[in-house]
């Protein structure tokens, strides 16, 4: 149960720090906002959304250990050469959060991108 709370606490933070709705996370999650409000009631998520959940808490700690968070919005939303012109917002928007992570991953590790 900690960790479904965790991974929920990172949905409320895309929405609270990052500006996605209830619609955006759900897109991005393959689901509609009433199964977002039911898990926020409760409801635990079944296995494969757990792991999608999970994908969103790992998201937000490579961006915290990357960047101050006055720098975390800013990154989100500018365009990135390494997503062929589209911003990480836009990649998570598509499904792509675990793509971003990768980058944010090898940003943190000193890989040239």
């Amino acid at each position: 149960m900690a960790t479904q709370l965790q991974e929920l606490a990172a949905l409320e933070r895309l929405r609270g720090d990052f500006g996605f709705t209830y619609d955006d996370l759900a897109a991005a999650l393959v689901t509609n906002a009433s199964t977002l409000h039911r898990w926020r009631s409760g409801t635990e998520p079944t296995p494969i959304y757990l792991q999608r959940l999970a994908a969103f808490a790992s998201f937000l700690e490579e961006l915290d250990a990357l960047f101050v968070p006055d720098a975390q919005r800013p990154w989100i939303d500018a365009p990135r050469e390494v997503f062929k012109g589209a911003t990480p917002r836009e990649m998570i928007l598509a499904g792509n959060v675990d793509r971003v992570t990768g980058v944010l991953y090898a940003m943190n590790a000193g890989a040239p991108l």
